[in-house]
């Protein structure tokens, strides 16, 4: 495996969003490298002021990942994010615990290759979902989102199954 995994987190940059974005990417340790938006951009400023050079870090970002990782509920900017990925033949992964809200956004879903959840009435919630069943898994609790990450990638790169790497 090569020295260092490049992790987009697709999230929320708001004050609020800060902690659960930090507490998650928290499992996500060496090989890992994750890029969070809320400690590059300058998430007290309206977002109509943001300069073009925030839009470039973060378009530079994306382009550098192997992988990004989205979490609900996520903003207009992360759902251009995740037709990005979705078009980039990079993994697009979302993980979740309650916030189901994101699954009325079918264009989102389509794009989704992995879906991570560690709550089991959630994970019932996805697996009748006609778009993202059959690429949900519930996982134990949400320091395995570590290990799934790693396989992920291995999947996508050092396997090659389902992407050009």
């Amino acid at each position: 495996m090569q020295e260092k995994i490049n992790v987009y987190l697709s999230a929320r940059i708001s004050q609020d969003a800060h902690s659960w974005n930090t507490e998650v990417c928290s499992h996500l340790t060496a090989p890992f490298n994750v890029f969070l938006p809320h400690m590059h951009n300058p998430w007290n400023m309206k977002h109509e002021d943001l300069p073009r050079e925030v839009y470039a870090m973060d378009l530079q970002a994306m382009k550098s990942s192997h992988m990004a990782l989205l979490l609900p509920a996520y903003g207009r900017d992360c759902a251009w994010e995740a037709g990005w990925y979705a078009n980039s033949n990079k993994p697009l992964v979302v993980f979740l615990d309650t916030q189901t809200e994101w699954l009325r956004d079918w264009m989102v879903k389509g794009g989704v290759d992995y879906v991570l959840t560690n709550n089991p009435i959630t994970f019932r919630l996805l697996q009748e979902d006609p778009i993202v069943s059959n690429c949900s898994k519930l996982i134990n609790d949400i320091s395995c989102i570590h290990q799934e990450m790693l396989e992920i990638y291995e999947r996508a790169y050092i396997r090659n199954e389902n992407y050009a790497a």
